[in-house]
């Protein structure tokens, strides 16, 4: 009987083209995988590996997809790295780059989050009355005309001229920051309140008359978009008292400092006309509730700009 030698060298082979089919096959399938992923994909369409690395890090896969089917833009990091960045408004944001390319990235995330994108007029909506304190009302966002709020009482004469309304939810805290301002040595009084749509109607109108409503819409709200009309806005100031120049002026300084403690914004401020639509109104508070109030005065935003990041539809 003849034994046969174990064949050393065709073992060898055998081995080397298994491992080869193995390793071809765990190739394949890996190339597979790495083609269909994210990174890939990114990478292909012209995103560098920094930027790849922080859109996988930051966004979960649907917005993953969204960038794919946007391509490759080459403001969209600029535009995401802004802080007020909402993803779901990034077309609005590459459009209006698109068609202003001298403003900066921080400018088109403000301009598009408050809509002043838009023609205002042909894009009005109603506001959400639901959202109670931080409901808005502005140039866009309106109130029916037969809106009253439910919680509207009697502003007692000690804080308000006679007649005045407020909310109810507003009177509380209001009451507090007049006192704390006489603790200071400061006397405010509440000079306008609630106004219903028709008083608006008359005021507006009156306006209009004088000045054309283009001129008009810069400094009254028109029926519907004034927030007097819900009880929560109101001006406050100071008691029997002329004021020049308000930058220097004490009351106002103290105001500025201490409003928003008490949950009170500037709603309409110099700062901010660009975003508002709505020229200044220096003694105009909103009441927004004592959290938005101090995000919005250590962000240094408007209400328009809390409201599309924080709030939204």
């Amino acid at each position: 009987m003849v034994v046969k030698k174990f064949n050393y060298f065709r073992f060898f082979i055998f081995v080397v083209v298994l491992l080869s089919i193995i390793f071809g096959i765990i190739y394949f399938i890996k190339d597979k995988n790495y083609k269909n992923s994210y990174e890939y994909k990114l990478l292909q369409i012209g995103y560098s590996e920094e930027e790849v690395n922080t859109l996988i890090n930051n966004y979960e896969k649907d917005r993953l997809d969204n960038l794919l089917k946007i391509k490759y833009n080459k403001h969209i990091i600029g535009l995401m790295n802004e802080k007020y960045f909402i993803f779901s408004k990034l077309d609005e944001y590459i459009n209006y780059k698109e068609e202003y390319k001298k403003l900066d990235y921080n400018e088109i995330v403000q301009i598009v989050n408050v809509e002043m994108n838009v023609d205002w007029l042909e894009n009005m909506k109603d506001t959400d009355v639901s959202k109670n304190e931080l409901m808005l009302v502005n140039r866009i966002y309106g109130l029916s005309s037969d809106y009253v709020p439910s919680d509207l009482v009697d502003v007692p004469t000690k804080y308000a001229y006679s007649g005045k309304k407020l909310s109810n939810l507003v009177l509380e805290e209001v009451i507090k920051l007049i006192d704390s301002a006489s603790n200071s040595g400061y006397t405010f009084v509440i000079s306008d309140g609630y106004r219903s749509y028709e008083e608006q109607k008359d005021i507006y109108d009156t306006y209009v008359s004088y000045y054309g409503i283009s001129e008009t819409d810069t400094f009254v709200a028109r029926p519907g978009h004034s927030e007097y009309q819900t009880g929560l806005s109101f001006d406050l100031k100071p008691y029997n008292k002329i004021i020049d120049d308000i930058s220097t002026n004490e009351e106002y300084l103290w105001l500025k400092e201490n409003a928003h403690k008490f949950g009170f914004i500037f709603r309409f401020d110099k700062e901010h006309e660009d975003l508002t639509g709505f020229s200044s109104s220096d003694w105009r508070l909103r009441y927004v509730g004592r959290d938005a109030a101090n995000i919005i005065y250590n962000e240094g935003i408007c209400f328009e700009e809390y409201y599309a990041y924080f709030v939204g539809e």
